[in-house]
């Protein structure tokens, strides 16, 4: 017989690990399919209710989830299409599930038709029929009682150019600052409604309300990452900014949009174009607040945005959907797409105007296909939509986007993930309650695209920058070359006048240099040595005892602006121009001031 004190010792271990592993991130399953009409987009599968009905979710809503019911595809008449798409990611049948209940929570609008938002964007407005109701979400194991959801028994979404189409895929809410959401019933009780990562956090089975996800690419076949309670590290590359979340909102401050080019050749005349964030439109110098928004397909910004990326890039505009087509037959457009080419995107980091972030997405991502009933054929389009509705950077942005929370701190995290050749082994980190950031990997971004991209012959012509031009002056061409022509003689001329000038002075110099020498030591004679102006020469092996710093500021161009709060599902106001400009401005260059730096020793 074995000791006794051996067997507790294994059944304390055996406790310690099972604790440990039921305390660890939960890693989300993603679906085998692939759904549009305007991705190919990656989606997580779960099961609702009783029944355990299977249905494909986008991740990354707040608050509530949506999911659409059966009933969606009993509509033919508001849409423009006969066909239900609806089917492909799964709908829900509430008569087949015993736990299902859409009757404790009172909404006085249940089942009336209404507006409705699946993120924080109204650019493509949804109307649509909705109940408020609870059920369970199994997630693949582990079930999530009385979650909050959103049912749509009917709806549709509205693009600019009047159409309706039908809605396709439901977003599963990942949490929100609150650990549940209240709902009260006067005269009756409250009502509690949870979401899925407080629920699994309350019941012990992750060991924080967080998440941590990478939405991939499933045209390059980038997986999907989506941990709750924790992170996939090798998904994080470079710096990573956290910044405070507004309700169930990710708002960040965008500075600038640029072009530029990881490798090799520019398919176009330069290899950096910034400022087009700005361009033709004054009042975003400084930059504006946007929603990072995973329940949303495009990249929403101002519409004068758009068409200053767009007029790099040979697109043609479709208005009646608000967004572009590229022009295939264009040997541009192959350049572009394969090419190490990307679109960045610069933010404020971690919540202050000191210092700043920027996410590269390759133009190979935004490289997307619409189908039926969007289009008649499969088109190549660049997601970019101008909106005067709330900007955000839905879905298209996330394929080369990390992005994760702490709903117990109220941060979130916004880093570079990686590309198609991403082969590095998976490291999941928890995130415990208290953390306010994360940690990347030590990786490099530019060789998991490497297998991915063709890269261009460089150029004399491909290495310059541009930066585009807020407004006109409303010069014409010929008068700016005229202008540009005279500056340049001028300028050659003060470049003469000011070399005559100092070989004068040296001249002159040297003469009155000799004659001294000659009174000083009459008739011996010293080779003649020019005095020439160096820097102070530090002996070896000392210490310099005072530094100087020459008179230099480093300012950052776009001062940050506020950050405008709203609850979820109502749209809220955004200043583009910003009154404290110059304020900002001066405080950014007395930040950055830097200061002198001592060369080793010799």
């Amino acid at each position: 017989m074995k000791n006794p004190f051996f067997w507790a010792v294994a059944l304390l271990w055996g406790l310690y690990i099972d604790g440990s592993v039921a305390r660890g991130p939960w890693s989300m399953t993603w679906s085998s399919e692939q759904f549009g009409p305007d991705g190919p987009w990656q989606a997580v599968s779960v099961s609702i209710g009783g029944n355990k009905t299977k249905i494909a979710l986008y991740p990354g809503g707040a608050w509530a989830s949506t999911v659409l019911l059966s009933t969606l595809c009993t509509n033919t008449t508001d849409i423009y299409s006969s066909v239900c798409y609806g089917h492909q990611a799964g709908l829900f049948d509430t008569a087949d599930s015993s736990t299902y209940d859409d009757t404790s929570i009172y909404d006085e609008q249940a089942g009336h038709w209404s507006d409705m938002q699946l993120g924080y964007t109204n650019a493509v407005p949804i109307n649509a029929a909705q109940y408020r109701a609870l059920d369970s979400i199994d997630i693949g194991g582990a079930v999530a009682q009385s979650v909050d959801l959103t049912t749509v028994s009917q709806g549709y979404q509205t693009y600019p150019g009047g159409d309706n189409y039908p809605l396709e895929v439901g977003v599963l809410s990942l949490g929100c600052p609150d650990i549940n959401q209240t709902f009260n019933n006067d005269p009756y009780p409250a009502i509690n409604g949870t979401f899925v990562p407080s629920y699994l956090y309350e019941d012990g089975q992750i060991p924080s309300y967080s998440f941590g996800m990478h939405i991939g690419s499933a045209s390059f076949g980038i997986s999907g990452s989506l941990k709750l309670g924790g992170y996939d590290q090798s998904r994080v590359f470079g710096d990573v900014s956290a910044q405070p979340v507004d309700s169930g909102k990710l708002p960040i401050e965008l500075l600038d949009i640029s072009i530029g080019v990881a490798k090799g050749g520019s398919p176009w005349n330069s290899s950096n174009m910034t400022g087009l964030l700005a361009q033709g439109n004054s009042s975003l110098t400084s930059g504006f607040t946007v929603v990072v928004d995973p329940a949303n397909p495009y990249i929403y910004l101002p519409q004068s945005s758009c068409d200053a990326i767009a007029a790099k890039l040979p697109v043609t505009y479709n208005s009646a959907l608000g967004l572009y087509f590229w022009d295939t037959a264009n040997s541009q457009y192959t350049k572009i797409v394969t090419s190490p080419s990307y679109l960045a995107f610069t933010f404020t980091k971690n919540g202050v105007n000191t210092a700043d972030i920027t996410i590269k997405v390759p133009f190979a991502l935004l490289n997307l296909t619409l189908e039926a009933p969007l289009v008649t054929n499969p088109t190549q389009y660049f997601p970019c939509m101008g909106t005067d509705s709330n900007p955000a950077l839905g879905r298209a942005f996330l394929q080369a986007a990390f992005v994760g929370v702490n709903w117990s701190q109220k941060s979130w995290f916004l880093a570079q993930a990686p590309g198609p050749d991403y082969s590095y082994i998976e490291n999941v980190v928890d995130i415990s309650t208290s953390d306010t950031t994360i940690s990347a990997s030590r990786n490099s971004w530019e060789p998991t695209w490497e297998n991915a991209w063709t890269s261009l012959e460089s150029t004399n012509s491909s290495t310059t920058n541009v930066t585009a031009s807020t407004g006109s002056t409303g010069l014409s061409t010929g008068a700016k070359a005229g202008i540009g022509a005279g500056c340049g003689v001028a300028a050659l001329a003060a470049i003469a006048a000011a070399c005559w000038f100092i070989l004068r002075r040296r001249q002159q110099y040297d003469q009155a240099a000799s004659q001294d020498s000659a009174t000083a030591y009459g008739s011996l004679q010293q080779p003649h040595r020019p005095i020439i102006a160096t820097a102070p020469v530090e002996a070896p092996d000392t210490k310099p005892s005072i530094m100087h710093e020459l008179d230099y500021d480093r300012a950052l161009p776009f001062p940050q602006t506020s950050i405008q709060t709203s609850g979820y599902g109502q749209s809220f106001q955004q200043t583009f121009q910003s009154e404290q400009s110059a304020q900002n401005s001066s405080d950014h260059s007395q930040v950055s001031r830097q200061g002198p730096y001592e060369l080793s020793t010799r």
